[in-house]
């Protein structure tokens, strides 16, 4: 997952980001891989790479789940040629659905303004941090 995206900009997220750089899938350009289930898109990647390190809550943000009305993808710009722009959105409702049940046991609370994503409870993010 994201192999594409890590040749790109590799050496970009080097320079820009500090922290440590770690990815799914093999062959990213340096970047430490680490197993874990990555979830078939980066926000249920995200999650479940949180639970393997540990997380016992976690609290989504920005998980709209759908293009917007104007037709937009992403809160930037689409990505160049040859990078994904979330097409399959279609296909993540069944993926979130997956990567729920590996989940279990770890709170996951849903604070994203608008979303149609609908398996966690939802709360104002500031109720959720309380």
């Amino acid at each position: 997952m994201d192999r594409a995206w890590w040749s790109k900009y590799h050496a970009e997220a080097r320079q820009k980001f500090k922290g440590e750089l770690v990815c799914a899938a093999e062959r990213c350009f340096g970047v430490r891989r680490v197993r874990f289930k990555n979830g078939g898109n980066s926000g249920a990647g995200a999650m479940s790479l949180a639970a393997h390190w540990g997380a016992r809550r976690i609290i989504l943000l920005g998980y709209d789940c759908k293009y917007a009305d104007d037709g937009k993808r992403h809160w930037h710009g689409d990505h160049p040629k040859g990078l994904g722009n979330a097409v399959s959105m279609p296909k993540w409702m069944g993926q979130f659905k997956e990567i729920a049940g590996h989940l279990r046991g770890v709170m996951i609370v849903n604070a994203s303004r608008d979303t149609a994503l609908r398996f966690w409870p939802r709360k104002p993010l500031e109720e959720a941090l309380a």
